[in-house]
């Protein structure tokens, strides 16, 4: 998760989130859930620059999730 360029207090739920002693597939899961979360409230955004951060930032969260499904099927 570092050099991510997230702040406060959601890289910190995701760190720890990553770093939960659970399988990875839960791991993707909780995380594409998380970018859901992103997406649907971006929609609700008036500011184009939150509109464009949320989704931004649910792309990083499926990036990571598709690197524990990586992880995962290895």
């Amino acid at each position: 998760m570092n050099g991510t360029g997230w702040l406060g207090s959601v890289s910190l739920a995701v760190e720890q989130m990553c770093a939960a002693e659970v399988a990875p597939a839960v791991k993707a899961q909780m995380l594409r859930e998380l970018a859901a979360w992103y997406r649907t409230f971006a929609t609700r955004a008036a500011n184009p620059v939150i509109w464009e951060s949320r989704l931004l930032t649910a792309e990083d969260l499926d990036a990571q999730a598709g690197r524990f499904e990586h992880e995962w099927d290895a």
